[in-house]
């Protein structure tokens, strides 16, 4: 680019070196008086035009001289005359399309094919603008260019002034695209008339280029329509146009004559305006930085990057700063300057109820021109007490042409005084100039221009600052001494030595333990408890003392901002004289290697990171950016402060635990306090390490334990049992950026590590992200406990401050923070601290306290009477119940029966006669029954209760690396000998059996307690259930047909006809204990013999004679009357079960007792023909509910009518019924109990 001033001839003496708005105002002075004279003279001009006389005519010709500029000047579409002339006899043509090049234009810009525009062809060419008045800050010339061969050519702007200055402001390079496109200037602030010239370089013979639709935007002051005004938020100028009032006193005129510069900014403190002509106004470069920001005027020394003249003053005398890019550094160095320091901003900046809210703002200029344009950024930085916080406002990135912007950043509400930095960061090669100028805060930020009433007290030069001011000392406590207990001095991932300790407690009841040599690992690997870093105090006599515990803070990220902070516990404790208590201090997580390439100080990269260097080529540049994998920027987690005792085996005791700060991650500072050290934790939650969640981070390490398996992770924070070593960071491992803090912290990475603490925090959730804080902890053996997250900004403390007797107190007074001065007063044990808090009262009503003892000491004595009488009872009970048995056993089998009991074992075991069932009239041995090792038996969940114990869900591991899902149905350990025996006796009947619809036997594992039966796994439930879940409503109908219903009562036909031609009777055919193989289609009842189900219940049976549990609801009179079973038993059951099926699994009987249904069964009472049921299907009801029970039909009978059933379209389309009468539930409950007149209900009577 050639940056040349071409002429300078200096024509005005007002103009010399004096603020662009004085210019103005002498050159409109001017022009009045020679208007006002020649009105005076009523001159004629040339075309017979008279010259208006008069005073109105000379007010309305000052009105009109005073508007602003049409918003149509400087427009040219080349379709009729415009503000723009060119050479017609060379270069620049107007013409339409088509044109004599192959590649030239084939429609002007707005896509007409008939519309004109101007064509140059292989020469160089020069378009200018007629004069343009005043522009403002962000004034832009538009055209529209179509560039043919353009590539080595040049597009240059050249601004000429009415000095006669002129300069090439901007210079672009050409392109081959051949098509249309939009090309900006920026014009900027011009505080005088001025013209505009583009000039077109052509590099070829063959080159050519055509312009259209040249706009000026937005280049005027906004003009209000007609008949309205400027709203409150906006700056009324003098000649009548507004301003928005964040362009009030930026330096920059924008009215006419520039009174938005004038009013009121003379008031605005000094340093808060500067546009660099008279030096730094306070800005400072950041020592240490690779790159510095330096004032320059004109060009920067590099091509083709960087401002050509300042935004002031808009051309090469005027001042600017900025950062020289091309000086040797690496990539993604930075150069840093701060502002002086401000004090706070007002209140009103915060208050969204406010007209003034968010009006406190940042304004300046920037220029980011070059290739290789890498970043700048706006930050902000509080001084807080203990630990600066930096907060980023704004960046930018990128190649911004060479313009200069105008940037306006709205101030967050600050509560201390802050300061202000720019960072300019170099791209990956040296054309990356950054610039900027004028810079100024909005006058609301001091409290100028706003309403008295808005203001309020708010003073800038004497700010109301939130400072950490020690309070004052209690004078009662103005001689006592303070035990202070520190990390002794020490930093990083391990706690303090000897040495350290020694020099920070010279001699006192303070000590470093030493850990016996055995117990020290040559590592610092996680290690069975030891007492390395720990120290002890010993209470010099006994009474009461108030502990309060700090957590450390938690490191910074790779960025640099941000705050973590630790938590404070605290609490009153009663020990004796000698009593010793122990600690673990927490210790500061370390920052993370600061994210500034070529640092000059502090440099902390491995050695062995991939450095990018802008001395190679910039497509090795731009692969080894790509290839690069960020490993850390994540500080380390804050140690926790833990205080604890010893019992008599070494165990610890926590009394407090204070937790630490997580670190902070590498990206965006996002403050929603999980990063700050926490309270008490959640309940339910085990005093465990945290989570690892994101990267290679570590969670926080814990009371005892750990959370995941991360447990051997180096970068894990260790429990308290395993020494409280902090984590380590993955950065780098000399220095030790990103190591957790002594006392459990977790080491930092891609995310900050976690805080330790009771609970060790997690690792950040995202990547980038923050660490959380660990949980702290009080014992409730303490007094008065407090918790206070996020309050300690540096490394834990322990203050120790012993009771005294005074502050007016009747006992004690102990104090409740750090700097004594807050007190409390404390009562003995039995006493009660009265209402003006110093006084001690008794208890005044011991007699209500001593009968309400004897009260309870009575209940508890009767309690343990009644229950030694039961036990009593029932251990009697037992052995009478052992006696009959051994009775019974001798009788059926003599002597010699192999059954004594299943705790024994053996393999030629006899089973027992069971009552219930009887199966050909074998018995079968212990042998018989197929074994399985526990070891191939694994139990996954539960399923349900059975008869005799839970029914689980397992996996059989039957064959090398081949598992099967099972039932495997349990006998308790504890179980009587009567149950063992049923429970072996249902094992023998079931491995007998192979039929499709019975539940198909596996084998049983009877070498351990609990016995198991292992069964086939049934996925669909018992049938009772599913029935009730499909049942038909108003609201839902069912997905089951008639057709679903009868296959089902055509499956348990089928299984009991196996039965019966094995000569087997079931005794309890009832649809809880028939099981599905699936819920879906294709699915398959088979019975069982006592289900899975979980509504087994005692109201079921009737207790005959005091030997077994009867179902009599499914039982027929001869059975619950005279004690018969046969085969005939089952079908009566049957009918009963086929009752439910076709009524959805309702109760028989309902409302009915047992002994009502007995009575009414027995007198000829059945049940009703559910809804919707086909008259077939209950035809074979009746059948089977046939008082003789010779004349009831058998299964192979049943079977063939419910095949016929099966057949008959009357019977498989029958419509479902809809049912609305009872609720859903586990099991029905009757809604209203039946009038003890009436037997029961939904009974028929005659059958």
């Amino acid at each position: 680019m050639n940056k040349v001033k071409l002429s300078t001839i200096t024509t005005f003496r007002c103009a010399v070196h004096r603020p662009t708005w004085m210019i103005s105002t002498c050159a409109r002075k001017l022009f009045r008086i020679v208007l006002f004279l020649t009105l005076l003279a009523g001159i004629q001009c040339e075309n017979g035009t008279r010259v208006p006389r008069g005073i109105k005519e000379l007010q309305a010709a000052l009105n009109v001289a005073a508007r602003p500029p049409p918003p149509f000047l400087g427009h040219c579409d080349f379709e009729e005359i415009c503000d723009w002339s060119w050479n017609r006899t060379s270069g620049f043509v107007r013409t339409s399309a088509p044109v004599p090049s192959k590649f030239g234009p084939t429609t002007d810009a707005s896509k007409s094919p008939n519309g004109h525009f101007l064509w140059l062809y292989g020469r160089d060419g020069q378009i200018s603008s007629r004069q343009i008045p005043r522009t403002g800050t962000r004034c832009l010339l538009e055209v529209a260019l179509h560039q043919v061969e353009m590539r080595n050519g040049d597009i240059r702007l050249i601004i000429q002034t009415n000095n006669f200055t002129s300069l090439v402001a901007t210079e672009r390079s050409g392109n081959n695209h051949a098509q249309w496109e939009i090309t900006r200037f920026n014009l900027g602030a011009m505080n005088q008339p001025y013209n505009v010239s583009l000039e077109m370089v052509v590099p070829y013979a063959n080159s050519s280029i055509a312009v259209d639709n040249i706009r000026l935007v937005d280049c005027f002051p906004e003009s209000p329509p007609v008949g309205r005004v400027c709203t409150d938020d906006m700056f009324l100028c003098n000649n009548g146009s507004c301003l928005n009032r964040t362009r009030i006193c930026d330096l920059t005129p924008d009215c006419a004559d520039g009174e938005d510069e004038l009013v009121e900014c003379d008031k605005m403190p000094e340093y808060s305006r500067c546009n660099f002509e008279d030096g730094w106004c306070g800005w400072t470069n950041v020592p240490g930085r690779p790159l510095n920001w330096t004032l320059h005027q004109g060009p920067t020394p590099t091509e083709r990057t960087g401002p050509s003249y300042d935004h002031t003053y808009r051309n090469t005398t005027g001042t600017y700063a900025f950062v020289d890019m091309s000086r040797r550094a690496e990539y993604g160095s930075r150069a840093t300057i701060e502002s002086p320091v401000f004090n706070p901003t007002p209140p009103y900046n915060s208050d969204r109820t406010s007209p003034y809210y968010q009006s406190c703002q940042v304004r300046f200029f920037y220029h980011q021109y070059g290739v290789h344009q890498g970043s700048l950024g706006l930050y902000l930085v509080q001084i807080k007490p203990h630990q600066n916080q930096s907060e980023r406002l704004w960046w930018n990135y990128g190649d911004r042409s060479d313009v200069w912007y105008n940037q306006a950043v709205i101030l967050p509400d600050t509560r201390y005084r802050y300061f202000l930095q720019f960072e300019a960061s170099k791209g990956y090669a040296s054309k990356s100039d950054i610039a900027i100028d004028d810079f100024s805060l909005s006058p609301e930020c001091f409290g100028i221009g706003v309403p008295a009433d808005i203001v309020g007290d708010f003073n800038y030069y004497n700010p109301i600052i939130e400072l950490e001011s020690k309070p004052e000392q209690h004078v009662d406590f103005a001689n006592e001494t303070v035990v202070r207990i520190t990390t002794c001095g020490a930093l990083g991932r391990t706690g303090p030595t000897l040495e350290e300790c020694n020099e920070e407690y010279n001699s006192t009841e303070i000590e470093l333990l030493i850990p016996p040599l055995s117990s020290v690992s040559a590592s610092d690997e996680a290690t069975p408890f030891n007492f390395k870093g720990i120290q002890r105090w010993t209470a010099p006599r006994g009474g009461y003392y108030t502990v309060i515990a700090m957590g450390a803070r938690g490191g910074r990220g790779s960025g640099g901002m941000g705050s973590t902070l630790g938590a404070l516990v605290q609490g009153i404790i009663e020990l004796e004289k000698g009593q010793q208590i122990y600690f673990m201090v927490g210790q500061p997580g370390s920052d993370a290697c600061p994210k500034n390439l070529g640092l000059k100080t502090h440099y902390c990269q491995s050695s062995t990171q991939t450095k990018v260097s802008s001395s190679s080529g910039t497509s090795s540049i731009v692969r080894e950016v790509k290839n690069i994998k960020l490993k850390d920027g994540g500080g380390g987690g804050g140690g926790a402060t833990y205080i604890f005792t010893l019992k008599a085996n070494g165990e610890q005791q926590p009394l407090l635990i204070a937790a630490g700060g997580g670190g902070l991650g590498l990206g965006h500072f996002v403050n929603d306090g999980t990063q700050h050290g926490q309270g008490p934790p959640p309940p339910g939650r085990n005093p465990t390490s945290g989570y690892t969640v994101k990267g290679n981070a570590g969670a926080g390490g814990g009371w005892n334990g750990s959370s995941n398996n991360m447990t051997g992770q180096p970068s894990m924070g260790m429990p308290l049992i395993y020494g409280g070593i902090g984590g380590v960071g993955c950065g780098n491992k000399i220095e030790g950026h990103g190591d957790g803090g002594f006392g459990g912290g977790g080491g930092g990475c891609l995310t900050g590590g976690g805080g330790g603490g009771y609970i060790g925090g997690s690792t950040g959730h995202t990547e980038s992200g923050n660490g959380e804080g660990g949980y702290s902890y009080a014992s409730s053996e303490l007094l008065h406990i407090s918790f206070k997250p996020g309050v300690n900004q540096g490394p834990g403390e322990v203050f120790i401050i012993a009771a005294i007797s005074g502050c007016g107190c009747d006992f004690r007074c102990v104090v409740t923070d750090q700097h004594l001065s807050q007190t409390k007063c404390l009562c003995p044990p039995g006493w009660l601290l009265g209402n003006n808090s110093h006084s001690c009262l008794m208890t005044d009503k011991p007699t209500v306290s001593h009968r309400t003892f004897m009260m309870i000491l009575v209940a508890v004595s009767l309690v343990l009477l009644f229950a030694f009488s039961g036990l009593c009872a029932l251990l009697y009970n037992r052995y009478q119940n052992r006696k009959a048995l051994s009775r019974r056993r001798q009788v059926m089998f003599g002597n010699g029966t192999e059954l004594t009991a299943l705790r024994a074992v053996s393999d030629n075991m006899m089973t027992e006669f069971n009552p219930n069932y009887e199966f050909a009239g074998n018995l079968y041995t212990f042998k018989d029954l197929p074994q399985i090792p526990r070891d191939n038996i694994s139990l996954v969940k539960p399923l349900g209760q059975g008869a005799f114990g839970e029914v689980f869900q397992g996996v059989y591991k039957y064959r090398c690396n081949e598992e099967h899902p099972v039932a495997v149905k349990t006998l308790p350990s504890l179980s009587t000998s009567q149950a063992e025996a049923d429970f072996m006796m249902e094992a023998l009947i079931m491995s007998k059996f192979n039929h499709g619809n019975i539940v198909h036997f596996i084998g049983v594992s009877f070498d351990k307690h609990p016995r198991y039966i292992v069964l086939e796994l049934l996925a669909g439930g018992d049938l009772k259930n599913f029935l009730r879940e499909e049942r038909p409503r108003p609201d839902r109908s069912t997905k089951l047909t008639m057709q679903d219903l009868v296959m089902c009562a055509f499956d348990v036909a089928n299984g009991c006809k196996y039965m019966e031609d094995a000569r087997f009777i079931h005794r309890d055919i009832a649809a809880r204990n028939c099981l599905l193989t699936c819920k879906g289609p294709g699915r398959v009842v088979k019975i069982a013999d006592f289900g899975m189900a979980r509504d087994i219940y005692r109201s079921d049976y009737y207790r005959k004679g005091g030997k077994a549990m009867l179902p009599i609801k499914w039982m027929p009179p001869e059975s619950f009357l005279d004690g018969i079973f046969t085969t005939k038993t089952d079908v009566w059951a049957f009918g009963v079960l086929l009752w439910e099926i076709m009524s959805f699994g309702y109760m028989p009987y309902t409302g009915c007792a047992n002994r009502e249904v007995m009575s009414m069964v027995t007198n000829g009472g059945r049940l009703e023909r559910p809804a919707g049921c086909p008259d077939p299907i209950y035809g074979v009801m009746t059948r089977c509910w046939h008082p003789h029970p010779e004349d009831r039909p058998s299964f192979t009978t049943i079977v063939e009518r419910i095949g016929y059933c099966l057949q008959d379209p009357d019977v498989i389309n029958y419509p479902m019924p809809n049912y609305d009468i009872l609720p859903v539930y586990e099991r029905e409950v009757t809604i209203m109990r039946p009038d003890p007149e009436t037997e029961c209900i939904n009974v028929r009577s005659n059958v």
